[in-house]
């Protein structure tokens, strides 16, 4: 795609055109992570379970791979709307390098902390070894779980949809092949339970990460190694860390979140909520994988709009989003009726975790309507260079709307209110987003 076919014609057409391999990507990562959860079912709730304690922490660690993949994509792609070139490679190669400083010091830490942490979430001595079996091997070679969202992000950034989704697409397929095999131990493979689901997927995320490096440097030419200055990889860690910590902190709040959820529902269900909140998580990722995608999509469009000065083109941008998020959210929950108990029955044949996942499902889904409109709207304040609206929304938003809900239907309803006060905070918070989009996105 050429550069100037964002800043001219269709910004609908465009979005489209950018966010349909994001969202076929999405769909393969969804299909990746269901393929776990259905595997790690077959050995039992306990073991469900567990992948449900271990989901918050996996997903802070993927939140501080993005943070620094979303600061450096928003300046890669202001960049190419500015077109220079060298500054582009400096951004991709030195974002590469700042997130594996990152999570070598997270990796570090997970590793020692592992006991406390897990029981602190609520996972009992049973629970607590399944978990530390799959999370040690996750944690020993997480750097090819951060390394390929950075390089995605930086092609995604420059307009390239395609081969970020060729590397989704290998992971998905590298990890349904491998994920019977070490879990249940079939042909020559050893029977590893869910230890073999950690390893399927270090595997397969592994041969992800050549692919993308390989794209990033022999296509792109996005990685060198080469300085004009000597302190240009300084300077770089510089503008991307002034986007990526705010972001950071952004994203690790729907997974402050997301551990508070579990310690709550756990608190109220024991280990067959948790399981349920497993199931109805990585269902969810089905309803979540077209706004994601459409988000991927929203920063080349934006940025390369913004870094040209078309800023009426911007504004254009921020409002289809939004009636976009409205109308696919209510579209999403009227489908989730009849659907949530069918397809939770497809992980599990214990009723408890069937209707508690089913509560799950129809009320995230509703919620997802404020969660979507906050979260492309989000994106758009980081691409532009204007993090702290982001950390405006996200922070003061989950910690004093959300979680304050979630708390008051804890005490009134139980499980159920849980879901519900979650529910209503997201959507008071998109509306909240919004209304700061109006005032605040513009030059």
């Amino acid at each position: 795609m050429k550069q100037h076919d964002l800043l001219t014609g269709s910004i609908a057409k465009h979005i489209l055109r950018l966010s349909l391999p994001s969202i076929a990507g999405m769909f393969s990562f969804v299909i990746f992570n269901l393929t776990d959860t259905y595997f790690v079912s077959e050995l039992g709730t306990n073991a469900l379970a567990a992948m449900g304690y271990t989901f918050p922490i996996v997903m802070i660690v993927g939140a501080i791979s993005s943070g620094i993949s979303m600061g450096a994509a928003s300046l890669l792609s202001r960049a190419k709307g500015a077109k220079d070139f060298h500054l582009m490679q400096r951004i991709a190669t030195d974002g590469i390098l700042l997130s594996l400083l990152f999570i070598a010091i997270v990796s570090i830490a997970g590793i020692f902390t592992m006991d406390y942490v897990f029981t602190l979430l609520g996972a009992d001595s049973t629970t607590l070894l399944l978990v530390k079996d799959y999370m040690i091997i996750w944690y020993g070679f997480v750097v090819v779980v951060v390394t390929p969202p950075v390089c995605d992000s930086c092609m995604r950034a420059s307009g390239d949809m395609i081969r970020p989704f060729i590397v989704m697409i290998i992971c998905a397929v590298v990890n349904i092949i491998l994920d019977p095999l070490f879990i249940h131990g079939y042909w020559i493979f050893p029977e590893l339970g869910i230890q073999g689901a950690a390893l399927a997927t270090i595997i397969a995320r592994a041969i992800g990460m050549i692919a993308t490096l390989s794209f990033a440097h022999f296509h792109h030419h996005l990685i060198s190694f080469k300085f004009e200055k000597a302190r240009e990889m300084f300077d770089s860690w510089r503008g991307i860390l002034k986007i990526g910590l705010p972001s950071i902190t952004v994203l690790l709040m729907p997974q402050l979140l997301r551990s508070i959820l579990t310690g709550l529902v756990s608190s109220v269900g024991g280990p067959i909520a948790v399981a349920a909140i497993a199931v109805g998580t990585r269902t969810e990722s089905f309803v979540t994988m077209i706004p994601a995608g459409i988000g991927l999509a929203l920063v080349p469009v934006i940025g390369q709009n913004w870094g040209a000065g078309k800023f009426d083109r911007v504004q254009e941008t921020r409002n289809l989003a939004i009636k976009t998020a409205v109308v696919y959210g209510i579209i999403m929950f009227l489908i989730t009726l009849p659907l949530a108990k069918p397809v939770a029955g497809i992980f599990t044949d214990d009723i408890n975790v069937i209707e508690k996942s089913a509560y799950y499902l129809w009320i995230m889904t509703f919620g997802m309507i404020g969660l979507t409109m906050t979260n492309w709207i989000s994106r758009m304040f980081t691409t532009v260079g204007k993090p702290v609206y982001t950390v405006i929304l996200n922070v003061i938003g989950i910690s004093f709307v959300v979680i304050p809900l979630a708390l008051i239907g804890k005490i009134t309803f139980g499980y159920t209110g849980i879901l519900a006060g979650i529910c209503s905070g997201q959507i008071l918070v998109g509306i909240g987003a919004t209304y700061i989009a109006s005032r605040k996105l513009r030059k």
